[in-house]
């Protein structure tokens, strides 16, 4: 079996070595292959573009492939920052999702992780209200649950591991507010496998 994971630089591991990174964990403790398709400061926008060369193209159209393949989309969270706003991310997300159903593929959909906003890097808040942005991924996230529901897609929440039960960000996850540590990857690549768990040989 083959997963495309395409995203940001959540999915491509920022800052982290490529041992422990989530999507390495999973390809060396499950036997699928694992194609990482993250690329750092990437928005839904990009993702969109580069779903069809990327992804959909790799697949192709022998019908074993297909059934042999998954893609996990995630991202958002540059559109919010750079943009102030998760409008255009909606619509992308929703027009991936949307694409992929129409050629008989069912998507996986990431939830991106909760910003930290008190830890993220102060250089790059000159650019970014992290503190509105933070309140802007939380509505978003919220809003592609609701669609995947709508649309009957399954969703993998990364972001329910990075939140304490008392609704407080899990900080110890972070290295730099935005990104997960080792410890965040352990938890996004164990999530991932539970999501994939039902569709093992």
């Amino acid at each position: 079996m083959k997963l495309f994971c395409l995203g940001d630089s959540l999915t491509f591991g920022f800052g982290m070595s490529r041992n422990v990174r989530w999507t390495t964990l999973v390809e060396q403790e499950t036997g699928w292959q694992v194609v990482n398709r993250g690329i750092n400061g990437d928005t839904t926008g990009g993702m969109l573009t580069r779903l069809g060369p990327e992804v959909l193209a790799d697949i192709g159209l022998d019908r074993t492939q297909r059934l042999e393949s998954r893609i996990l989309l995630m991202g958002g969270s540059n559109d919010v920052f750079f943009s102030g706003t998760d409008a255009q991310a909606r619509a992308n997300m929703a027009a991936m999702c949307q694409r992929l159903m129409g050629e008989g593929l069912e998507p996986f959909v990431g939830i991106s992780l909760p910003v930290d906003w008190t830890q993220a890097p102060r250089p790059w808040a000159q650019v970014v209200d992290f503190e509105q942005s933070a309140r802007l991924m939380k509505n978003y996230c919220a809003w592609l649950r609701q669609f995947c529901r709508v649309f009957g897609l399954p969703v993998v929440d990364f972001a329910q591991d990075f939140i304490a039960p008392d609704g407080e960000i899990r900080h110890e996850l972070f290295w730099d507010g935005l990104h997960p540590n080792a410890q965040g990857h352990r938890l996004m690549a164990d999530r991932l496998k539970q999501a994939l768990l039902p569709l093992q040989r």
